[in-house]
């Protein structure tokens, strides 16, 4: 059959509103059940336990009685149902009279002493069936709920959790609301009304934010988040539809939900002397917004090499590129600097065609078209994380910080800028390793630089000439080269991709055993007798040196090492310039 996926729509879900929405994802159709439980244990040993609570099988039901928080009896009765994938997806919601008593039983944590084993987290699992088919697909698999862990079958009386193995499986969150927090009215109800549900729940997404507006303590990390959104004075000028659309982002992706009102502060140029919000800049392609394009995204098929990764976890992981395009793209050691380089470009000049793709890559389809109408597809293997830690994989811990969205991004340029010197797949192992080495290993020369850069903004480019190595003419070049960028920066008002020799001076033969290199660098302004540049050689995280620092070969100064912005010389730049390009059309 292939994979089967779940996931919910919000990984922590408000215990005062409506049941949590999940959706069921599958390459085929067929017949679901979904199994829910306190804990990991529970899922890989189903069956009836003391508490009624703690395992619960869609196909099968449940039916009993439970103790209430304050005393009494609460009747649980909820008949097993059929969930039918169509179009090879299903949304499945939690039944309501199940999800009153979960967050009944909820309440009991509170308590001091909780009178509860209940952690507040629900653990989930899912089986398809295809049409006619006898074996299920089951996600997510014994591993990753911790099977290892676990040798015995949990004893019937002890509720007791394995801690280890719960971090890391896949569960939903149970929201602990604030008991004494008053009502409060939300700040823009004309927003929260504009986002909406889903088809059978048309307000599922308003009631849910109201939920968390009025029932979250005022100093909530969410609630206060929410609050900088609603305040921000972009977000006041946005109309009411674009705002019910950036509170959904915001509740649809709460991993980043921090990051919303950074989001809101940014602006793009989109002509000379002409911003306009980050979140309204156009795509090359397709005529959506960033805003637009980041909510997509959020219901897209995940690729299924992605494994326990959920939507908003995937919106955490291209945002972050987007906000800070150098601090997180990291090229390390590996051999792709050039491609690391145009994805910082791409980024700085258009984030939400940068979104674009990835929603392509991204996908199960695994391929994006690309602005000049090329196809760039994904390399199988490249987002199977394993791999990095086997044999033959890069060397730079640099490397492995890389996230997926630079992994997809920097693995199909390389395929596509390659061609046909790119390893064929014959769909093997073997196949799979080679093309995994290979992108790696390989960066671009100027003529494939140029075929990315096209494809990618949709215009032409000029390569300049290529500084010699040694050469009589190597140092009149490269005085020509270098006066091209200084008057290229002003003129095209826009970065421009520029490469330079890196480690061996190229005016002297190589020591031995040496060679030349080089390294391509995303040019940002010309000032002061200097050369701005982001280096995408290493992360923000982790500087290569400090501000004020300096390195060498080339000569070099750290201007903000945080986010990997440096300068050379006018006349160091004039000694180690290799080539650089610029657009032939405007590409802001």
């Amino acid at each position: 059959m292939g994979w089967v996926r779940i996931h919910p729509f919000i990984p922590n879900w408000p215990g005062g509103g409506d049941p949590p929405v999940f959706e069921i994802n599958s390459n085929e159709n067929g017949e679901a059940v979904v199994e829910l439980a306190w804990d990991p244990q529970a899922l890989l040993h189903p069956a009836k336990y003391p508490d009624l609570l703690r395992y619960y099988c869609s196909a099968d039901g449940i039916s009993g009685t439970m103790e209430r928080d304050r005393g009494g009896a609460m009747t649980v009765n909820v008949p097993g149902e059929r969930i039918t994938l169509n179009a090879n997806r299903a949304t499945w919601v939690i039944p309501k009279p199940l999800w009153e008593a979960y967050v009944e039983e909820s309440l009991k944590t509170l308590n001091s002493p909780p009178s509860s084993t209940f952690s507040r987290n629900l653990y989930y699992r899912v089986s398809v069936t295809p049409p006619g088919g006898s074996k299920a697909e089951i996600w997510p698999p014994d591993h990753a709920l911790g099977a290892q862990r676990v040798t015995l079958p949990p004893p019937d009386d002890s509720g007791v959790v394995d801690n280890a193995s719960a971090m890391a499986a896949p569960h939903i969150g149970i929201l602990a609301l604030s008991a004494s927090a008053a009502s409060r009215v939300v700040p823009d109800a004309a927003a929260v009304q504009a986002m909406g549900g889903i088809p059978f729940l048309p307000n599922l997404w308003s009631t849910i934010l109201n939920t968390i507006w009025s029932k979250l303590p005022e100093n909530d990390p969410g609630r206060l988040s929410l609050a900088a959104v609603f305040a921000h004075p972009e977000f006041k000028r946005f109309t009411v539809a674009e705002r019910g659309d950036v509170l959904r982002l915001w509740l649809l992706s709460s991993k980043i939900r921090k990051d919303i009102p950074v989001l809101l502060s940014r602006q793009a140029i989109t002509g000379s002397a002409v911003q306009t919000p980050i979140l309204k800049k156009m795509a090359l392609k397709g005529g959506k917004t960033l805003l637009s394009l980041l909510l997509e995204l959020l219901t897209i098929h995940i690729h299924p090499d992605l494994v326990v990764m959920t939507r908003e976890e995937l919106v955490a992981d291209v945002l972050h590129e987007v906000l800070d395009p150098n601090g997180r793209v990291n090229q390390g050691a590996a051999g792709t600097c050039v491609p690391t380089s145009i994805q910082t470009m791409l980024i700085t000049v258009n984030p939400a065609e940068y979104v674009r793709l990835q929603i392509g890559w991204l996908s199960s389809a695994a391929k994006a078209e690309l602005a000049n109408g090329s196809v760039a597809a994904l390399p199988r293997g490249i987002l199977q994380i394993a791999r990095y830690s086997q044999a033959g994989a890069p060397a730079s811990t640099g490397f492995y910080a890389r996230n997926y969205a630079e992994l997809a991004f920097q693995g199909a340029a390389i395929k596509f800028s390659h061609g046909s010197s790119f390893p064929a797949d014959t769909g093997n192992e073997t196949s799979a390793k080679a093309m995994f080495k290979y992108v790696h290993d390989n960066g671009l020369f100027p003529d494939q630089t140029k075929r990315l850069l096209e494809a990618l903004f949709g215009v032409s480019f000029t390569g300049s000439a290529v500084a010699p190595t040694n050469a009589p003419t190597t140092a009149s070049i490269q005085s020509t080269l270098a006066d091209g960028v200084f008057a290229a920066l002003p003129a095209k008002q826009q970065p421009l991709l520029v490469a330079t020799y890196w480690g061996v001076p190229p005016w002297a033969p190589p020591p031995a055993g040496k060679n030349y290199g080089g390294h391509a660098v995303l040019a940002l302004r010309h000032e002061g007798g200097r050369l701005f540049f982001k280096n995408p050689q290493y992360a923000g995280s982790l500087p290569a040196g400090v501000d004020g620092g300096t390195a060498t070969n080339p000569p070099r100064r750290y201007e903000n090492a945080a986010s990997t912005l440096e300068s050379i010389a006018d006349a160091d730049l004039r000694k180690w310039i290799f080539w650089y390009f610029t657009p032939d059309t405007a590409i802001i």
